[in-house]
């Protein structure tokens, strides 16, 4: 039976028809190879999402004029005919999944850095993006033409590999919206000034590309709202939309934000789901021809009454398809429980922003999708044990089960999940506990034997005889080394989070103002208590994801939290904490509690028992170094993988 018939059904693209309504957004993930042509990878990568059943595919943000429109390494070219070769292998995986691809036509504009492209940036005019800080080079109106015919060059490349379309991408603050938007645009020829002036060089590209590829589809990717002063506003961008149709494009794929516009552009956990689809709407109303909307949008029940309620005529997914690829398969066949959720830590773009390439918190296999694919031949009979539930435990002994191999897991608390447990509770942190409870229900349908409230001892070796051990018993809180601190005098983030205790009206320390320690305050100030957080470094969570960093530190704000950076806590007696400053006199702080929030370490009690197992003991996740669930889960699974290779010849 299929599920979801609107998300389903088909739609017609120009002359193109899609299978479905599931549009997989264009993500740069820097899978390709250093001098922009594909590698297999990028094959990889993109023939994974087609397998999984989205009805169109739009291969990530391609640089047509290189090196000074790229954005960053790894990023793929379209600008030369020796980019096509690769490129047609691209088109080709896509296709024979029944996938609609398209490849997305890119200049950074100002967006970029000469230490990348080696060049100064260009603009429509001489202002900087304060997120880059680096003064671009007004182009010239003999420049600007070149670089429209450097796109419809490109939309030829891409037909000769085989691709069903094109996308301009005009939106997040790249060139063309550079030139759409009066912020960034501030020319008085007839690139400048007046709206019809400034979408100029949009038209001219959708044009050109139209004249000379007629059968080719033509997606345009437009901020209907840049959400900066002086932006491109939604009324504008509707009149553009208006004119782009009769130009010539087959789609409208709307987006919003731009580097400095905050968190609307890439956002961060507090975000609902589809909160920008009013923008898609708006657009609908305007044109005749198909329109994409979305945002954050992970729900197939969600997505299917959107288009229900005719918001849009498709609906695109982004980091959802990163967490699980085969989540339209998935819809389609009603088994949503074993869809793999997306945190929205934005562990994956912050990939992106180091110049990394992309992978998942969730799913260790982006980026690495042929790397855990083992060849199936028959293994004699494995017994491994697992010890801990938490997210390395519980990834290990899935995959192990799947391996083929006899798995027990240990855990000593009554409940799998681990820290997962603690750190969905804060502030729009749910979706962890929806990653516990997708990966408790992958567990329950293995063949895994589950032992809980029981504590695995040396002696169980011998009894069970297992060929591997899998340590991932996890991490303990540190308690700080500070005068006065007592053992039942504070309180701890297991107390707070569990609601075992629950404070309210009251002034209480945060002492640890690392990820868990603001988040912990966020939670006591959302109870309505005052919260002071005192922390010995210079700023505020810094380890953490900068889109979800600045939410969090927003909210602290917003909710009266008092944060005391570089502060030392040298003295405590009872609930009277006194804190040293460089070059300033101590400060005696009085609260109601204390609440330790100073990080975790290592938990491996059993490691010297079972160390004579050698290399058939395995040490993974926070027991072997405290880091977070993705090197938990990705160390899971990479320690499988060295099993099944290096152990089963697999």
């Amino acid at each position: 039976m299929e599920h979801f018939p609107a998300l389903f059904a088909p739609v017609q693209i120009g002359s193109l028809k899609l299978k479905n309504r599931i549009a997989m957004a264009p993500m740069l993930v820097g899978y390709a190879h250093q001098d922009g042509r594909v590698s297999q990878s990028v094959i990889d990568y993109y023939e994974t999402r087609a397998q999984g059943g989205a009805g169109l595919i739009f291969v990530e943000a391609a640089c047509v004029d290189s090196p000074a429109g790229l954005e960053g390494m790894g990023q793929l070219r379209v600008d030369e005919d020796t980019c096509v070769e690769g490129l047609a292998r691209l088109a080709q995986a896509i296709k024979q999944h029944g996938a609609g691809a398209f490849i997305q036509l890119f200049h950074a504009g100002r967006q970029t850095k000469k230490s990348i492209t080696g060049v100064q940036p260009v603009a429509p005019s001489p202002i900087s993006c304060p997120m880059i800080n680096e003064e671009p080079r007004q182009l010239d109106s003999r420049e600007i033409k070149v670089i429209e015919e450097k796109f419809i060059k490109a939309a030829h490349y891409a037909r000769s590999a085989g691709f069903d379309g094109v996308e301009i991408h005009a939106a997040h603050g790249y060139l063309i919206n550079q030139f759409l938007s009066p912020h960034s645009n501030q020319r008085h020829d007839e690139y400048g000034g007046s709206l019809e002036n400034r979408m100029r060089i949009l038209m001219n590209i959708v044009k050109g590309i139209r004249n000379i590829n007629p059968e080719l589809a033509i997606s345009v990717r437009i901020n209907i709202d840049d959400f900066v002063p002086q932006g491109l506003k939604e009324d504008e961008s509707i009149e553009i939309c208006r004119h782009l149709e009769p130009a010539g494009a087959s789609l409208i794929h709307c987006s919003c934000g731009t580097y400095e516009s905050g968190l609307t552009s890439i956002e961060p956990a507090s975000y609902q789901q589809g909160w920008k689809i009013y923008l898609a709407e708006a657009v609908k109303k305007a044109v005749s021809i198909p329109v994409i909307g979305g945002g954050m949008v992970s729900s197939p029940q969600f997505a299917s009454q959107l288009l229900e309620e005719g918001r849009c005529d498709l609906i695109f997914l982004g980091r959802t398809l990163l967490a699980d690829p085969h989540w339209p398969n998935k819809a389609r066949q009603g088994e949503l429980a074993d869809i793999r959720p997306c945190i929205r830590c934005n562990q994956c773009i912050s990939s992106n922003f180091k110049g990394m390439p992309v992978s998942c918190t969730v799913n260790p296999h982006t980026g690495r999708e042929k790397q855990f694919q083992w060849t199936t031949k028959p293994v004699p009979k494995y017994r491994s044990a697992v010890i801990g539930s938490g997210p390395a435990g519980l990834q290990a002994a899935i995959s192990l089960s799947r391996l083929g191999l006899e798995v027990t897991l240990f855990e000593k608390e009554i409940q799998g999940g681990g820290l997962m447990n603690l750190a969905g509770m804060p502030p729009h942190k749910q979706r962890i506990l929806d990653l516990r409870d997708y990966m408790l229900g992958q567990l329950k349908q293995s063949k895994v034997e589950q032992v809980y409230s029981y504590e695995f001892r040396p002696e169980d070796v011998d009894r069970l005889k297992p060929d591997f051990i899998v340590m991932a018993t996890g991490s303990v809180p540190v308690i700080p080394d500070i005068e006065g601190i007592e053992p039942k005098g504070h309180l701890s983030l297991e107390e707070i989070l569990t609601g075992k205790v629950c404070p309210r009206s009251q002034h209480l320390l945060v002492i640890g103002g690392g990820e868990n320690g603001c988040e912990t305050a966020d939670f006591l100030a959302q109870a309505g208590n005052k919260v002071t957080i005192i922390e010995a470094g210079r700023i505020l969570a810094p380890g953490m994801e900068k889109k979800n960093r600045r939410d969090l530190m927003n909210r602290l704000q917003t909710r009266g939290v008092v944060r005391k950076t570089s502060s030392q806590v040298i003295k405590i007696d009872k609930n009277r904490v006194w804190i040293a400053r460089e070059q300033e006199s101590p400060e005696i702080i009085e609260a109601d509690a204390i609440v330790l929030a100073v990080g975790y370490k290592p938990y491996h009690p059993l490691y010297k028992d079972l160390k004579q197992l050698g290399d058939n003991l395995y040490i993974i996740g926070d027991a072997l170094r405290v880091r977070g669930f993705k090197s938990a889960i990705l160390e899971a699974e990479l320690t499988v993988s060295m099993i099944a290779r290096q152990k089963l010849g697999i």
